[in-house]
């Protein structure tokens, strides 16, 4: 359990690290600021996915532990109008890039599989000699 909130908190450190790095650029190169602006926009909504995740997990480890059902409706209907508002916020701004956005709702998704083909020599079981 210790490693899974390890993974976590590493996960949700990493996307926020990307999303600082867009706004960053956003503020820096205003020639990319189309593209630049969705790609922050989509994974600020990103980091929130991955809090969502976060939090998903602990409640689902927790109703396991007690053998009861978890019922995930609720935070499928907050993601999805979380992407919502972010489009909304682009459509408002007008100079954001949608696919951009859309492109950058996936950053926590590829932190997750970096992370995991980083660290997999890590959760090997040592070769036994003799």
């Amino acid at each position: 359990m210790e490693d899974a909130k390890k993974y976590v908190q590493r996960t949700v450190r990493y996307t926020i690290l990307f999303t600082l790095v867009w706004f960053v650029l956003w503020a820096l190169v205003p020639a990319w600021k189309s593209i630049v602006s969705g790609l922050a926009i989509g994974s600020a909504v990103s980091v929130y996915f991955a809090v969502s995740f976060a939090r998903q997990a602990q409640m689902g480890a927790a109703t396991a532990a007690r053998g009861g059902k978890n019922k995930p409706i609720v935070p499928f209907v907050s993601r999805i109008a979380a992407i919502a508002v972010a489009v909304m916020i682009a459509n408002k701004l007008s100079y954001p890039n949608v696919y951009a956005l859309i492109f950058a709702l996936l950053t926590y998704q590829v932190v997750i599989f970096v992370d995991m083909f980083v660290n997999r020599g890590q959760q090997r079981i040592p070769n036994r000699k003799g």
